[in-house]
Formats: structure tokens, sequence, C-alpha cells
């Protein structure tokens, strides 16, 4: 078999980033189609959805043939829980435009941030130029893990990326970690510890947050709020210095009251090319479906009886916890 060189590569957006080397030095390509990456909930290696082997190629040959010239990323940035994904099902039109949902290369530059900072910088804006590539007349809308907000300073450095900035009510938030039990609420531990080095006083935040409560469930839900306050402090960071405005911020609220009007108003917000009446077309088929959850329909009523369940067992919990983040002065709302 002839292996493709990196030209082709480039040229070629069936060449998908799938992840980077643990030296930030080659980027790994695998070949897509637009249905194996409409099939999965997520890119971030769950299942499978490339073709045939993998070619590594370094990121000095990919460079300087990308250049500058690339458009920047429609991104949707975004806190955990807050209809991310199925707002990103409700951009995926057929024909016209594509979801890409927690793409692993971005998860693997995130990890890699701490300890190599420099080349994560470089290989970051290679990975969104190559993931912002029309495919098959579809343009992409990427939807990075949440595990990759800590890469935000780096993707407005040179204005990669064009984004949406998504969030949701803090006591929304804790319901749906503990909602989820230990997973979750271990998810959300390490993002707390993630992001940390990201946010001025982050580790004395990280540490404050455990040193009293003897109660382990008071610490999780502490470090949940911590884990969003971060991501909440990154979101305004990135307003403020690109003098974004508010319209850009999505709640969790707007999306559920109104998610087919929240999307179109999404889409003219990233001037995305999509026709109006083929995201109305197309919703009615996305709503009904689990959005996370492939081949299960969505149940409004469980999940709002798993939620009144939560407050019901948790809410002193929360209350103690939103107590100690109101004296840490927290970062939990977005102005919209």
């Amino acid at each position: 078999m002839i292996m493709p060189d990196f030209q082709d590569i480039v040229a070629d957006p069936h060449f998908m980033p799938v992840g980077v080397s643990a030296d930030m030095h080659t980027i790994r390509f695998a070949r897509v189609s637009v249905e194996s990456l409409r099939a999965q909930a997520f890119l971030d290696g769950r299942s499978p959805y490339t073709h045939g082997p993998e070619t590594a190629v370094a990121i000095d040959e990919l460079a300087p043939v990308l250049g500058g010239n690339t458009a920047p990323s429609r991104v949707l940035l975004h806190v955990s829980f807050c209809g991310s994904t199925l707002l990103s099902n409700l951009l995926d039109v057929e024909g016209q435009s594509l979801g890409l949902r927690e793409p692993a290369g971005q998860i693997e530059l995130a990890d890699a941030l701490r300890t190599a900072p420099e080349r994560v910088s470089r290989a970051t804006h290679v990975v969104e130029a190559l993931l912002s590539r029309t495919i098959e007349g579809h343009v992409p809308v990427i939807k990075p893990s949440n595990w990759a907000n800590n890469l935000l300073p780096i993707w407005i450095d040179e204005t990669a990326i064009d984004p949406i900035f998504m969030t949701i009510a803090p006591r929304l938030f804790l319901r749906a970690v503990f909602r989820g039990g230990r997973d979750r609420l271990a998810y959300a531990i390490r993002l707390a510890q993630h992001l940390a080095p990201s946010i001025e006083d982050g580790a004395g935040r990280l540490s404050r947050s455990i040193a009293a409560p003897p109660d382990p469930l008071q610490k999780a839900a502490r470090l949940s709020l911590l884990a969003l306050s971060f991501q909440l402090t990154l979101f305004q960071t990135a307003l403020k210095e690109r003098r974004w405005g508010k319209a850009r911020v999505i709640t969790f609220d707007q999306l559920e009251n109104d998610p087919v009007g929240t999307a179109i108003r999404v889409a003219d917000i990233l001037q995305l090319p999509v026709e109006v009446a083929a995201i109305r077309r197309g919703s009615k088929a996305v709503l009904e479906r689990h959005a996370k959850v492939p081949g299960r329909r969505f149940a409004a009523s469980e999940a709002a009886e798993a939620n009144r369940l939560v407050e019901q067992h948790h809410s002193a919990t929360f209350d103690s916890a939103f107590a100690w983040a109101s004296a840490e002065e927290l970062c939990l709302e977005m102005p919209v």
C-alpha cells in the first residue's frame, strides 16, 4: 500500500487528525467519511469511526503548508451537562454541515498542556486548522470536550476559533453531576484538578475546597462547583479579551425552552451556511432521540423525576456548597 504524503493529507479532509504523539512532534491521521463521523455521538475513542491504518506526519511539515490562511473554526465551547451535544446534533445538517463532537486529538493536547506548553500551542493551531476543513460539502462545527477548555487561551491567541459559549445554572449543574453517580462525580473532580493550573489561584482554591469538610459528598459538591467556576472564568476572560458580545453566550435554559430557535440563532451568529428550513426539518428526529446514547429515545419526564430525587436527597449538601462558593467568590454565572 502506498502511504500518502503530508501534502495529500492536508489537501484531503478525509484524513482526519485522530491523535498527537506524546512529544507533540507528530500528528496521527486516519481516513474518515461523513457517514462514519455523523454516526458517532463522540469522537474521543469510545467507539471506532476511522478506516484503515493511521499515518503519522511531523508538525514541522504540516505547519508551513497550512500557513495562516485557514478561517477560524466554528466551535461550541461548553461546560458539562448544558446541552452542547444536543445543539451539535441540531446543527448537523445533511449535505450542509457536520458536527465533530469531542475529537480525541484536542483531548490529548489538553492533557499535555502543563508539561509542554509551547509545543502544545503550535500543535493546537495545526490540529484546529485541519479539523476546520470542509468535507464533502459539509462545513464542520466542532464541539470540543470540556476537558479541552484549558486550550482556550491558545485558541484565542491567534483568533483560531469562532466560538459559542454554552453554560448552565449552577444548581442545575450540581443536580446533573450528582444524578450521574460516582462516574460523573469522579469526572467533575478530575476536571477541577485538570483545569486548576490554568486559573489564577486555582491550586489554592483546590486545596481550600477539600480542607475543611469531612463529608465526602460535600467535598465532591465543592469540587464540582470549582470545575464549573474554572471553566466560566476561562470563558469570561476570552469574551473580554476578544470583545465577543453576550449574544455568543447560550444557556441550557434557552436551549431547553426553544431548541430549534436557539440552533437557528447560533447558526446565524457563526455564519454557518445552512438552510433554516433544513434545521427545522431535522429537528424532530434529533429531539426525539437521546443526544448521547445512539438508539435510545429521550424522555423528559424521566430526567425531571431524576432531578427531583437528587434535589430531595442532596439539597442540604448543595446549599452548603453554594455557601462556600459565595465565600470564595467563585465565578458561577455568565453575562447573558
